[in-house]
């Protein structure tokens, strides 16, 4: 099975790549918004519909015919919290299932019992539960955290941009389309025996204000293409733009693929402390 893991971002002085004057100008509008953003949107919870399906590769049997694997398919319904770890570097998500196939979780209570009310003593065991019991639904052969909508953001945050070269030019409606592509051999996304995988992808930003309407991330290795697709709107109840609609893609080298799409709605606030110290 693929691994694909999201680390965490690791700051470093090193020389900002030669940009426009327009990018740099959009860059710092969109620097300070998602600043704000951050600690504004920490403790939301929305629902979650998120199907997930696996598309077989492509093979010859005997007679020399195409055939496909069997397709596999997932509905899932959760809750899903969006956290800031306390070290304030990286997102964590954990996405409470409350349905599967149209069929009620029984163990819910004891889970959220287990990892809220009775925290590990050790801070970093407990984000590893949560993150593993995140990902307890998921189908397909990529063991994958990086599902999270506002994951992309992290490219956007001011103290990272100096590992990322920035293109991009004016789109109509007072947009400006922002290209990313990450030019470090540490990088943000790895996958099976620590393989880097470069991420690369674009915003769409709303000039005026900074504000991130939609945004696209791709990382990719020999073995591994991955894919996240994430748009905005405004959600009247939160008096912010939250993320509305994710749409994700894995394909394998050896032609799986697996695709998801996932949409949010019913968004309230929800206090959780994870309190993370990693000796």
């Amino acid at each position: 099975m693929q691994l694909l893991r999201l680390l965490a971002v690791f700051l470093a002085v090193v020389p900002v790549l030669a940009q426009t004057p327009e990018v740099d100008a959009v860059l710092d509008k969109a620097g300070d918004y998602v600043f704000d953003y951050e600690r504004t949107f920490v403790g939301v919870v929305a629902e979650e519909t998120y199907r997930q399906e696996v598309k077989g590769r492509v093979s010859i049997d005997a007679r020399g015919f195409a055939t496909e694997a069997r397709a596999l398919r997932r509905d899932l319904r959760s809750d899903m919290l969006l956290v800031r770890a306390s070290a304030g570097d990286r997102w964590m998500q954990f996405r409470d299932v409350f349905e599967v196939d149209g069929k009620p979780v029984r163990d819910r209570a004891e889970r959220l019992a287990k990892l809220f009310l009775r925290p590990s003593a050790s801070g970093q065991k407990q984000v590893e539960d949560i993150t593993a019991e995140s990902a307890r639904y998921n189908i397909g052969g990529v063991n994958r955290n990086v599902n999270l909508p506002v994951l992309a953001l992290t490219v956007l945050e001011t103290p990272n941009r100096a590992w990322f070269s920035f293109t991009g030019g004016r789109k109509s409606g007072g947009t400006f389309e922002l290209e990313y592509q990450e030019e470090r051999s540490g990088t943000l996304i790895r996958t099976t025996g620590d393989q880097a995988m470069p991420a690369r992808g674009r915003f769409i930003i709303d000039l005026a204000t900074g504000r991130v309407l939609s945004s696209e991330m791709i990382a990719q290795s020999r073995a591994l293409r991955a894919q996240i697709d994430v748009t905005y709107a405004f959600e009247p109840a939160m008096g912010l733009f939250v993320p509305r609609e994710m749409r994700e893609k894995y394909t394998l080298k050896d032609g799986t693929a697996i695709e998801g799409k996932a949409s949010y709605a019913k968004f309230r606030r929800y206090q959780v402390t994870v309190d993370e110290k990693v000796k």
